[in-house]
């Protein structure tokens, strides 16, 4: 019994005559008949009942068909879903990210992603730029949003987009946009900035923003989490540095953003060898999510 034989039972079955049902199937009526007596042969029982005028199913043969019918839509789903599974349109792909990406590019490529493949399953992991290194190489996610450009050949990056950093200051604090000049100005002031290592990328340039004007900051708490650091500013605990970005999820904290000279980027990273199907449409739609965050003015 092979899947052809069952779709020619099917087609007498619906036709219930073996001339209009060869023609639909594409097959010589003779050949038809030798199939379908073959059939019943393998299974020890009479799916139709013939003469020269009428063909009819048989009890056994009512239920065959009924059965089989439900197999070929089973089969059918799970053909398609194969197919879709091998082109990336179903699937998972697990997400690392810095807190700034959430300000970002994130949220909308998270909703093209949804727009296009609703199907997909994207698992979020909020994770420090270190961490995220080992992630990738333990294989705990699959791609990620990161602040670090790689030279490793084990590992693939693409730029999404540059932007500038801010000094994040209380919405009451004595310098603002009319009277800011530079950094400075706030070399008196008490810092909440991430900890980071001056070995990391980020972490050179956001020092780098002290040392350029000579001094280094009195940092009185530390955070790598940026919604962490924008509610200890709101509530007047110190002022910081953060990637520009974050203003556009802070819009109702009582906080302003000054913007500095210096930049970062922002990467998308994931291992190089990686054969997941649904990572080359992340990679298309956070790139079209990059493009329409720096129209719409980052």
């Amino acid at each position: 019994m092979d899947i052809r034989q069952l779709t020619y039972f099917l087609g007498v079955a619906e036709e219930l005559h073996f001339s209009r049902a060869a023609e639909k199937l594409f097959i010589v009526q003779p050949a038809l008949s030798r199939r379908i007596q073959q059939l019943e042969e393998e299974l020890g029982v009479l799916l139709f009942e013939r003469d020269k005028r009428n063909v009819k199913l048989t009890a056994a043969g009512s239920y065959f068909r009924e059965e089989i019918s439900r197999l070929q839509h089973q089969l059918n789903y799970i053909t398609e879903q194969t197919r879709r599974i091998h082109s990336g349109e179903v699937g998972k792909i697990r997400m690392g990210h810095p807190g700034s990406a959430l300000y970002s590019v994130l949220p909308e490529t998270l909703a093209m992603m949804y727009e296009r493949f609703p199907d997909i399953n994207v698992q979020l992991t909020e994770i420090a730029e270190l961490e995220l290194m080992q992630a990738l190489k333990n294989y705990e996610i699959d791609v990620g949003f990161t602040r670090e450009m790689t030279v490793n050949e084990r590992f693939s990056t693409e730029l999404l987009f540059e932007e500038h950093f801010a000094l994040v200051v209380p919405s009451d604090y004595p310098i603002n946009e009319s009277n800011f000049e530079d950094i400075r100005q706030c070399r008196e002031a008490e810092f909440i900035l991430p900890k980071i290592d001056v070995d990391v990328n980020y972490g050179k340039i956001l020092h780098g923003i002290f040392e350029e004007k000579g001094f280094r900051p009195k940092v009185v708490y530390h955070s790598n989490y940026g919604a962490t650091i924008l509610r200890l500013v709101e509530k007047k605990l110190g002022i910081s540095v953060l990637p520009i970005s974050y203003r556009h999820g802070a819009s109702a904290l009582g906080v302003r953003f000054l913007k500095l000279p210096t930049v970062t980027q922002l990467y998308l990273i994931w291992r190089a060898d990686d054969t997941n199907a649904v990572l080359p449409h992340l990679r298309e739609i956070a790139g079209a999510a990059a493009k329409k965050l720096c129209l719409d003015g980052l």
